[in-house]
Formats: C-alpha cells, structure tokens, sequence
C-alpha cells in the first residue's frame, strides 16, 4: 500500500469499497424503466422509484464488495487498475468487506419487501433472481463470472431485472416494451464487464479462470466489444424503423434517434484496442460504462419527452 493511501480514512475507504463509478449501471437502468412507464400514460410514483433505485443500488453495492473480496481470497486482484477496490488496495479486509456486503444485502431485501407490499409477489421474485446473481456472480460456489455466465448474470441484473422491475413497480402491468428496451442498454452495460475482463485474459487464464473473454480470445473478444457498443445504436434505429414501416405498435419515439449523439463516443471505443492504444485500453472499462452513461440518459430524456409530443415523436 503506497503512503498517499495509508492517509485513506474513514468514509473515503467505503466509498472507493463500494465503486460509485459504478452507480451509473445500476441508475440508469432504474431511469430507464421508469421513462418507459412514463412513456405509456402511468404516473410516476416517487417514493416507489427511490424505494427501487434504492434496492438497486444495495444490491449493486454487496456485488461490489463480495467480488473485491472473493477475488482478492483468490488472488485474481493483486494489481491496483483505476478500477480496483479498496480490498487489494489494502484499505479494508476482506472480512470488513463481507460483513459491509452483508449489510448491504439486508437493506436491499428490505427496499423490495416494502415494494412488494404495494406492487406484489411479481417484485419478490425479481428480488430473488437479484439476490441470488448478487451473491453467486464472484463467490465460493456458485462464481458466474468465472464460469463463463458472468456476461449472462450482467445481462440479467444490469437490464431486465431493474428496467422491467422498476416498469411494473409502477405500472404494475405487464408489457414486453421495458424488456425491448432494456437490450440496447445492457448490452453496453455488457461490454464494462466485458472490457474488464478482456484486460485480464492472460491473468485469469493463469489463475484458471474461464471468463468469455478467455473463451474468445484476443480477437474474438475485440470483435465482441465492437458488437456490444455498437449493436445498441442499430436496435434503437431498428425499433423505430419497425414502428413507422411496419406499423407496430410499441415504445419507439422518433424521439429517439437523440440516442445518436452517443454514437461518436462508441466508434471512438471501438478503434481501441491492446497492442495500439495500451493506456486507453486499460482504461476502456471506464470508457464504456461513460458510453453506457450517456446512451442510458438520452434514452430516457427521449422516452419522457415524447409523451408530450405529437405522434410520431
């Protein structure tokens, strides 16, 4: 531990513990689904949003702190990237880091037993698969992230789970519109992991960890990064081409072509690579998530506008 972060105290240890550059998978999300709601004619129902952004973000938050630790038991995270957690830092123990998980955990479980009072058993399930992805994606038994399920388990948490859950929490109706749009979004979401875990192809490998990346490969996993940043862009464009030409009736605003004004930032990620671009490429996973930042808050300024605007905006 160098000596600028022995002078780390108190709350300034937790914070970078609970990675809130992070926050912005999970709070966007939560917008999302709500814009979607809203989009549809339904009220916004405030405490019930803050109620579920703040589940969301408890729940993110343990996920954080159990991967910090069951990757440092591991010894997986032993070199210290922007990115890295206070527990390979050497700011908190890993014992701290699962109790803190822990509280974390509790809390959620209380944000969605609030919610399930109003919204019903639908909210109950949805919190389990969250618990369960949160408590399986880096530990002892389960581990998706090194089973190769870890993209899979970040699809699920980071996009269907929150955008529907945060739709029904407060329309309390089922529709197919808050899972369509979840996927442009999650996708990017995809690619922080996946950036991540790109970096780390030799060390995990080493340490016998099978992530998609190490499936992929050098190549394969530029290929794939390319086709989660971008692809988004091609479904946002997609749906609303569906709408006017086919006649569908579903969620796809014109106003929605704003998401555009991120696509420079995506081409931008997309010409990155390791042998060319080694600083920016060790800090792609924080490029993306600004991408997946920036993509998440057009969408959902487009989605909420529209409702005020004449057909077919």
């Amino acid at each position: 531990m160098s000596e600028q972060e022995q002078t780390v105290t108190g709350i300034r240890k937790w914070l970078i513990a609970a990675r809130p550059f992070s926050f912005t998978a999970s709070v966007v999300a939560v917008l999302l689904g709500l814009a979607v709601s809203y989009h549809m004619g339904y009220p916004i129902r405030w405490i019930l949003f803050l109620l579920t952004l703040s589940g969301m973000l408890s729940f993110q938050v343990a996920a954080n702190l159990l991967n910090d630790c069951y990757d440092h038991r591991r010894e997986l995270d032993t070199q210290v990237f922007p990115t890295s957690g206070a527990v390979v830092r050497g700011l908190i123990s890993e014992r701290q880091a699962f109790r803190a998980a822990l509280v974390c955990l509790v809390a959620g479980t209380a944000c969605g037993l609030a919610l399930a009072t109003v919204a019903g058993p639908v909210v109950l399930l949805l919190g389990v698969i969250g618990a369960i992805i949160a408590l399986g994606y880096t530990t002892a038994r389960l581990c998706f992230k090194y089973v190769r399920l870890g993209d899979a388990a970040i699809f699920c948490a980071f996009g269907i789970l929150p955008v529907f859950g945060t739709y029904w929490v407060q329309a309390q109706q089922f529709s197919w519109q808050p899972i369509l749009w979840s996927v442009p979004l999650v996708l990017v979401t995809v690619g922080i992991l996946h950036a991540n875990n790109w970096r780390d192809i030799e060390s995990d490998r080493a340490k016998g960890c099978r992530t998609f990346a190490g499936l992929l490969g050098e190549q394969g996993s530029r290929v794939y990064h390319h086709l989660l940043v971008l692809l988004p862009f091609v479904l946002t464009v997609g749906f609303i081409v569906i709408r006017l030409v086919a006649g569908v009736e579903m969620v796809a605003p014109l106003s929605a072509l704003i998401a555009l004004l991120a696509l420079p930032s995506a081409l931008k990620l997309a010409r990155i690579d390791r042998s060319h671009h080694a600083e920016a490429f060790v800090a792609l996973d924080g490029a993306t998530a600004q991408l997946q930042l920036k993509l998440g808050l057009l969408l959902t300024v487009a989605l909420i506008v529209s409702r005020h605007l004449p057909a077919p905006w």
